[in-house]
């Protein structure tokens, strides 16, 4: 099985949407409604002017399989199902290091939900170690 990363292309943008909106992946963004093409598309557009937006496609055997993406020092990456469980999501992120680290990044962050437990284990074993808890309240439902 043969990882690696290639750089996003606008022809890869769709296929980003698709599974930034899948259920299983949306709950695990701190925006979780369904992303609509035009939205996606103008963040896109925005970010490819954005220095310190860098993001990619995943391939196993070149095949999409994810995609994973730096803003601001704070990583992002989404296994598609398929590949789940098989060290893909690690593999990638290491990749990703080693691109990062010859861009000159220093630091990389690794927010992730509570519950998301698959991208919890990716970071622990890039030994990205926690550092902080983020408590947060909603003052408008109440």
């Amino acid at each position: 099985m043969e990882i690696s990363l290639r750089k996003v292309e606008k022809s890869d943008w769709d296929y980003i949407l698709n599974l930034r909106n899948l259920e299983k992946f949306r709950d695990n963004f701190y925006q979780k409604h369904t992303i609509s093409k035009s939205e996606h598309y103008q963040y896109l557009t925005k970010q490819e002017a954005n220095p310190n937006f860098l993001n990619w496609i995943i391939s196993v055997d070149k095949k999409n399989a994810g995609y994973l993406r730096i803003l601001d020092s704070d990583v992002s990456i989404i296994v598609d199902e398929a590949f789940h469980n098989m060290g893909v999501g690690t593999q990638a992120l290491k990749i990703m290091e080693k691109e990062a680290k010859k861009l000159g990044i220093k630091k990389l962050i690794g927010k992730v939900m509570i519950h998301n437990k698959e991208s919890e284990k990716i970071f622990q074993k890039n030994n990205y170690k926690l550092l902080m808890y983020w408590y947060e309240k909603d003052l408008t439902n109440n």
